[in-house]
Parts: structure tokens; C-alpha cells; sequence
């Protein structure tokens, strides 16, 4: 009865889709997860934070009545968001455990780890296998003077009973800036610490700075290109000293400084598996240096995302089941950052690129020339398709404005299927919508766009 098609060690993102999939392709399939199905995505991050995001985002719709048009404005409970986050967490984790159940998935609820590439222990009970999968996901790293008690983590903000008046966000990546977005509508004043020259490292400056710009008129204080040197957690707030000597202080401190590949405690080394402090290490199959044993999502270091550790399960399972042609390509990964307003980004940016010494040329549709974001009242922000100077195959697009992570699945089409950008500009876009912003954009590699 413990004789297994495939084992996964994890039940993230790169855990249970991956589960699904082998079994809807006629596998047995078994699932060890410590803690809840989801894995982090669903119970202590995307999902609910993206469930406050939406909260908070009509609030501050609300407080812009009058440029609607329209009379009043909403007030908030804490109490409320949290239960409305909690509900929503709830419901999805319901639906993957029912999906499970009905495709006779099963699952411990065990601490695992990998005995041999045949050989899973889950708690007291040995499974065979055939095929074992790594997905245990990742850790908040929490190094030198962030260990101390006290010093919160993403996942305890989403267990705050209450707000604090202020609060102090180490580490102004995806994480602190969103928080930072959704804090500060709730009235919480917030300082973010970023030790490099800018926050959001990894985004072309032209496109953070419209956030950065964003965050400041909201009231966020920004300080760049300088390090927490030492924290101080008490019954009376939190302190933190830069390395500059400036000192700091606030009700809260939260740290977001990145997060770490959770390779320890799963029997890695005596099993032969290799990895680094980095991750495990795979190959384009997502398979470890030893036969039948893969790995996938943030524990390989390669992304910290759930889509890729998703994508990158996938592959592994059609590896092992199928015809093993499914390959994950770095320069057509997306992302996006749920602050106000949104960026979204699929592929290598234009300064990575020139970096690569890759000669691009970019067009440019910004939002106030629009006609469905001036109805929207949403005018900030800008569409910037890259593309190669001499085919003009679009090989990235970021996007800063309203409903940039729904948008961007138009570009990553485009970079998939190595779409020119004067194509884009011909296809024909329905009117009024914000999808006219990738035509205007496309239009800029001709002639010009139309309307700027």
C-alpha cells in the first residue's frame, strides 16, 4: 500500500500542482506536508496578501470619492480584513484538499525526507517510489542582528491582531514594498530600509521610480543605500540603528530582506543529493544529480516565485511521465509586485539586457494618454515593450500602472511566441481598454504611436 509512482516532499506551489498533474495522468501519488496544503503562496503569502491588497486598494479608491463623481468614503476594520483574509485562504486550501481527495492523492501530514531515490520517509511510515520530488519551498532569512526576539517575519504580520502606529520594514524588495503599500493605507507610518541604492532591485529605474515616487506620496519614508546595524525589540516599540548611526524607531519592525532555500532537515546529504547554500541543483529537467530525484520551486534558488516553482514541477512531471519536451525559459519568466500602482515584468529588462551587451530599442505608452484609465481615474504609469534593434522580436516588457498583473499576459505571449513589436502595434485592440496600451506601444516602433 506504500508503493508510490511519485512522492513529493512539500505541498507548496511546486508540490501539490504537480501532484495533480501525475495524478490526472493516472499515477499514484503521495504528498508529505508538515503544515497546511498551499505550502506558503496560499496560507502566509500570496493569497492573503493579495486579499488585502484588494481591500485596501477600495479603500483608497473610496477616499477619491469626488473624482468619481460620487459622494462618502469607506472606514476599515483590521478585525474584519483579517477575517476576510482568513476566509479567503480557507476556501482555496478547501478546494486543493477536496481535488486531492478526489483524485485519490494521499497525503501525510509528516515531517519527510528523501532515504534514497527509491525510499521517502514520511514521520514513522517508509514509502517506496519511483520518482521522488523536492519542493519544501524556502525560508525568511533572518541573519545577525535580525534574530532577535521580537523582529517579525511576513508571516506573523498576517497574524497581527491589531495595527501598530509605525512601523519599520527592513529590506525594500517585492515583499517590503508591498507591505509598505498595504500598511500605509491603513494608516500605519512606514519607514522602509533598503541597503542598496534603490528599492526593488532587478527593475529598470525608469519603472521603479514611478513606485518609489508613489510610496513617497503616501506617505511611506524611503531611505535608501544603507544597512540596519542592530535592532532593539521591547514591550515599547522597536529600534533600529543604521550604519550610518541614524536611529530609528517604531511600535513594530518587520524584516523582509529575502528569503532562503530550505535544503536542511530533509536527509539531502546522506542521500547523495547535491546543493549549495543556494539550493538544490538541477538540471533543465528539474532532475538532481541522482536518477528519479527532482526538485522544484524555491528550494533550486532560482526563483522565488510561485508560477515558476509551479512551472518548473510541471516539467519535472512531464520528465518523468510524459514526452520531457516541457522547458522552462528564464528570459520569458513574468512577475509582478502588488503595490500602488502595480508592476508586472515579463523577461529581462532593457538594462539587463544592455548589460548582456544586447542592443534594444523600447516604445513607450504611458497610461494618461489613454482613454479607459482617464474613465478609471488611473493616469500613473507606463507600458514599455524591449526589443532586439535588429529583428525587433520583442524579448521583454514591464509594466508600472492599474492592473499591470492582469495585463501582462498579452506580453508574455508576445516573448513566448518571439512576436515583433511592430506587429503588436498592427493587431487590432478593442476600445476603450487599458489593452490599447501594448498597441500604442507597438505603434512606437513605426511611424509612432497615436496618441503618445
Amino acid at each position: 500500500m506504500n508503493k508510490y509512482d511519485l512522492v513529493i516532499i512539500g505541498g507548496g506551489p511546486a508540490g501539490y500542482i504537480p501532484a495533480i498533474r501525475a495524478a490526472q495522468l493516472g499515477k499514484r501519488v503521495a504528498v508529505a506536508e508538515e503544515d497546511h496544503l498551499g505550502g506558503t503562496c496560499l496560507n502566509r503569502g500570496c493569497i492573503p496578501t493579495k486579499t488585502l491588497v484588494a481591500s485596501t486598494t477600495l479603500l483608497r479608491q473610496s477616499r477619491n470619492a469626488r473624482k468619481y463623481g460620487l459622494e462618502g468614503s469607506l472606514s476599515f476594520s483590521w478585525d474584519m480584513l483579517s477575517k476576510r483574509k482568513d476566509m479567503v485562504v480557507k476556501r482555496l486550501r478547501k478546494g486543493v484538499e477536496a481535488h486531492f481527495k478526489h483524485l485519490g492523492i494521499d497525503v501525510f501530514r509528516t515531517h519527510a525526507i528523501v532515504k534514497n531515490p527509491g525510499e521517502v520517509i514520511a514521520g514513522d511510515v517508509l514509502l517506496e517510489t519511483d520518482h521522488v520530488l523536492l519542493s519544501p519551498g524556502s525560508l525568511p532569512m533572518m541573519p545577525g542582528p535580525f534574530s532577535a526576539d521580537g523582529v517579525q517575519t511576513s508571516r506573523d504580520v498576517l497574524s497581527w491582531d491589531s495595527l501598530p502606529e509605525s512601523l519599520i520594514i527592513v529590506g525594500g524588495g517585492v515583499i517590503g514594498c508591498e507591505f509598505a503599500s498595504i500598511f500605509t493605507s491603513l494608516g500605519v507610518g512606514i519607514t522602509v530600509v533598503e541597503m542598496l541604492p534603490s528599492i526593488l532591485p532587478g527593475i529598470d529605474d525608469d519603472i521603479r521610480r514611478v513606485v518609489h515616487n508613489s510610496l513617497k506620496r503616501q506617505g511611506v519614508k524611503i531611505i535608501t543605500g544603507n544597512a540596519a546595524k542592530q535592532v532593539k525589540v521591547s514591550d515599547n516599540g522597536a529600534e533600529v540603528i543604521l550604519v550610518d548611526g541614524m536611529q530609528l524607531s517604531a511600535g513594530r519592525i518587520l524584516v523582509s530582506i529575502g528569503r532562503k532555500a530550505r535544503t536542511e532537515g530533509l536527509g539531502l546529504s546522506a542521500a547523495g543529493v547535491e546543493f549549495s547554500s543556494a539550493g538544490i541543483q538541477t538540471d533543465e529537467n528539474q532532475m538532481t544529480n541522482l536518477e528519479g530525484v527532482y526538485a522544484a520551486g524555491d528550494v533550486t534558488g532560482k526563483w522565488q516565485l510561485a508560477h515558476a516553482g509551479s512551472a518548473q514541477a510541471l516539467a519535472a512531471v512531464d520528465h518523468m511521465f510524459g514526452s520531457g519536451n516541457r522547458k522552462i525559459n528564464p528570459d520569458a519568466m513574468p512577475g509582478c509586485i502588488f503595490t500602488s500602482p502595480e508592476i508586472a515584468v515579463v523577461g529581462p529588462g532593457q538594462e539587463e539586457w544592455e548589460k548582456r551587451g544586447v542592443s534594444v530599442r523600447t516604445g513607450i505608452s504611458r497610461y494618461i494618454a489613454n482613454g479607459k484609465a482617464v474613465g478609471m481615474n488611473e493616469t500613473e504609469g507606463f507600458v514599455k515593450i524591449i526589443a532586439r534593434k535588429k529583428d525587433d522580436i520583442v524579448v521583454g516588457v514591464q509594466m508600472v500602472g492599474v492592473d499591470a498583473s492582469s495585463l501582462i499576459g498579452e506580453a508574455v505571449m508576445a516573448v513566448n511566441l518571439g512576436a515583433k513589436a511592430s506587429e503588436i502595434g498592427g493587431m487590432i485592440h478593442p476600445h476603450p481598454t487599458l489593452s490599447e496600451l501594448y498597441m500604442e506601444a507597438g505603434e512606437s516602433f513605426g511611424v509612432g504611436a497615436i496618441h503618445g
